[in-house]
């Protein structure tokens, strides 16, 4: 691709056809100043043509007076069917815009790239470029800007900036003020760009211009970098200024693949600049994305962005962190598709972390044209992007946003509906131009008001013409809040519970005057269990956020129990044992809930004897304790025995007597074991007569009864003397 093919990519095309007005899409065929009254509440639309293309939009707001916004775009108004700059002031905070266009400057065909900045002064600089044709085929462009002195009400004639050579085609500036208090250059203006140049070089080179007067003039151009002649070009540059008056200026060095994002650093308000640093090697996204979306034929040019913490408000820990994005051509699974990519630098741009990305898109979607805008209040970090994440041949408009210094983000969709990129025919169908940039930037907060972004981009929703849309988002400033760790401890003695003593949680914010507390507090009695605390952090500016963490307290205390005495009672009658009741062990614990059990239980029947009660206290945690005692049953009843009838026996053949046997006596007891003995015992001799035998019944415990009967031997004296009576026969 030849040089002159560069120098046409990046100024705006005209119009492929001229579109003709009708009656009522005529009101803004002059510069007048008209206003359109913001009626969507999320997204709105801030140009006000009808039919004619406004594309390639900027936005700045008066640092001092968050009412006052200014944005400008492409107004394709002109004949010839190429732009002059279209400018919309609003003084209310973007709830309604007025419009007016900015002359072309004598000498030149249109303008074309505008930026728009504001200092603290009320003053504002539209920079751009102002074409010319010198041939058929080559163009000359100059840097201009147009000034206003009263916060965008009126804006001068165009003040020529890098001069008029027709060598020169002057392209893709950036505009920057210095706006922090404490810079020692504050107030002052820098323009970084492109110098291509027309003769048989080619060459481009990145170049820096200073206004110390508010734009009225300025110094003349000083090189940032060497002035490259052939294919490898530089473009894209950006330049910003940091907390201390250092400016940054960046740029892309390459060929239409690879590429370098470099930066260079000046500590004397531009006059001199250190070496080049390499940020990071990226490979281009492609010309057009057609590859990937085939109704795609827009440009899609890269360059580079940049973004510094100033955090002037009441700062940031990344306080003076230099910021640059980038869009790149990203290989995955060996697909490439293009995404969002940030690296930053903490020691002035001499070293630079490794890029990470920004969007969150799937991988097979497109991500382009980003715009890095950092809080100088809180540091916060925006980049917006278009991408088709949402729908494969429409556009969308995403937010990122990073509180932690570009370490994470949240993405979101700030538009309400997806754009078809090619309903405005005006730059042919598929359009082969929908602008080179969107822009955002910081609405200085009321505190406590949210800090709040505007942004702004082409879009095709309206009338199917290229329109330039805003939105407003409230960047809510969210405190950070870290819990101690989960805690475990032991009760106190005695207590149900304990007091726990914890650490506050580390809170941080980009607001002044955070405070912190947490329910339960430290130093209260926590009970035995787990309690969530929750701890909340708020700042001043309305911000919260929530922790929380577990405290546990472990019930380690037994509880303590004591029994009754000993106890000694009688059987019952008739009973081998007695049934017993107890009074209930005196129980004792730190915590409610405790239970005992007693073995053997209060009311069971208890054996005769001597049996071990054990009581066993459980508190509601499983710690236990134990105590004793004896039951003891003494066996106070008698056994009962039953003797036979009496006996009558004659005396055994020879003797004077009889041997008597007798069934033993019957005897029960309450109690196993009783045992009887008679006396005489059976089997005895007995002699003639009556002899009482007493029989005695003693059971385990010694208790006795007594019975008896009589055995009765008559004495036959036939048989006694057995020969006598056989001879008295």
């Amino acid at each position: 691709m030849s040089e002159e093919r560069i120098k046409r990519i990046t100024s705006s095309p005209p119009m492929h056809q001229i579109i003709e007005q009708s009656e009522e899409h005529k009101e803004n065929e002059e510069n007048t100043s008209i206003s359109i009254l913001q009626v969507d509440s999320t997204d709105f639309r801030i140009s006000t043509l009808n039919g004619q293309p406004e594309n390639e939009p900027t936005v700045g707001v008066n640092p001092n007076n968050s009412s006052s916004i200014i944005a400008a775009s492409h107004a394709y108004t002109l004949a010839n069917g190429f732009p002059q700059f279209g400018v919309y002031r609003s003084t209310n905070g973007g709830a309604s815009f007025t419009t007016s266009f900015l002359p072309v400057p004598a000498g030149f065909r249109n303008t074309s790239d505008p930026i728009i900045d504001g200092d603290l002064n009320n003053r504002w600089l539209l920079a751009g470029i102002a074409v010319q044709p010198v041939s058929e085929t080559v163009n000359r462009a100059s840097i201009i800007v147009y000034r206003s002195v009263d916060d965008g009400a009126t804006f001068s004639a165009a003040i020529n900036v890098s001069g008029i050579d027709n060598n020169f085609f002057d392209d893709k500036e950036y505009l920057a003020f210095d706006k922090t208090p404490g810079s020692p250059f504050v107030g002052n203006a820098y323009i970084s760009y492109t110098r291509f140049t027309n003769d048989a070089a080619a060459t481009s080179q990145i170049l820096l211009q200073r206004s110390e007067d508010g734009g009225s003039t300025w110094m003349a151009p000083v090189p940032i970098s060497a002035a490259i002649g052939g294919a490898p070009f530089v473009q894209g540059s950006n330049v910003q200024v940091g907390p201390n008056g250092e400016v940054y200026v960046a740029w892309i060095e390459g060929d239409f693949t690879n590429a370098t994002f470099r930066i260079r650093r000046s500590d004397d308000e531009g006059v001199n600049f250190g070496p080049t640093f390499d940020v990071s090697p990226i490979v281009r996204v492609p010309f057009t994305l057609t590859a990937k979306v085939p109704v795609w034929a827009f440009r899609v040019p890269t360059f580079a962005f940049l973004g510094v913490d100033t955090s002037e408000c009441f700062g940031s820990e990344n306080f003076a962190r230099v910021y640059a994005v980038w869009q790149a051509y990203v290989t995955t699974n060996g697909t490439p598709n293009a995404h969002i990519l940030l690296s930053f630098s903490d020691d002035g741009g001499e070293n630079w972390s490794p890029p990470t990305s920004v969007d969150n898109s799937p991988e097979d979607t497109q991500n382009f044209f980003p715009f890095i805008s950092v809080s100088p209040c809180s540091g916060t970090v925006t980049i917006i992007y278009y991408t088709n994440r949402e729908s494969t041949t429409l556009l969308d408009v995403f937010l990122a946003v990073s509180t932690d210094g570009g370490a994470s983000f949240t993405n979101t969709r700030i538009t309400d509906v997806s754009f078809n990129p090619n309903a405005d025919l005006s730059f042919g169908n598929p359009s082969t131009f929908i602008g080179d940039y969107i822009y955002s930037a910081f609405i200085p907060p009321a505190l406590p008001e949210p800090e709040k972004l505007i942004s702004v981009w082409t879009d095709t929703r309206s009338n199917n013409s290229q329109d330039i849309f805003g939105n407003i988002s409230d960047l809510d400033r969210i405190p950070t809040i870290v819990c101690p760790d989960n805690i475990t401890q032991d009760n106190d003695p005695g207590v149900c519970g304990a007091i726990v003593n914890y650490s506050s949680p580390t809170v941080s914010t980009s607001c002044p005057e955070v405070v912190a507390s947490c329910s339960p507090a430290s130093g209260t009695l926590f009970p035995v269990g787990e309690t969530i605390v929750t701890c909340t952090a708020t700042d001043s500016c309305g911000g919260s956020a929530e922790c929380s963490f577990t405290i546990t307290v472990n019930d380690v205390e037994p509880p303590t129990i004591i029994c009754s005495g000993n106890i000694t009672q009688d059987n019952d009658p008739g009973v081998s044992g007695a049934v017993v009741n107890f009074p209930p062990p005196t129980i004792n614990d730190n915590c409610p809930g405790a239970t005992f059990v007693c073995t053997p239980a209060s009311g069971s029947l208890f054996p005769i004897g001597t049996t071990l009660v054990t009581c066993i206290a459980t508190d509601t945690s499983g710690n236990t304790a134990e105590c004793s005692f004896t039951v003891t049953v003494n066996n106070v009843e008698p056994p009962v025995i039953d003797c036979p009838e009496d006996i009558t026996v004659l005396n055994d053949p020879g003797t004077n007597g009889a041997i008597v046997n007798f069934p033993d006596p019957i005897v029960s007891d309450n109690f196993p074991n009783v045992t009887s003995v008679c006396t005489p015992p059976s089997g005895s001799f007995f002699p003639p007569g009556n002899t009482t035998v007493i029989c005695t019944a003693t059971d385990a415990a010694g208790n006795t009864s007594t019975c008896s009967f009589n055995v009765k031997v008559i004495v036959d004296p036939c048989r006694f003397f057995s020969g006598r009576c056989s001879r008295r026969r």
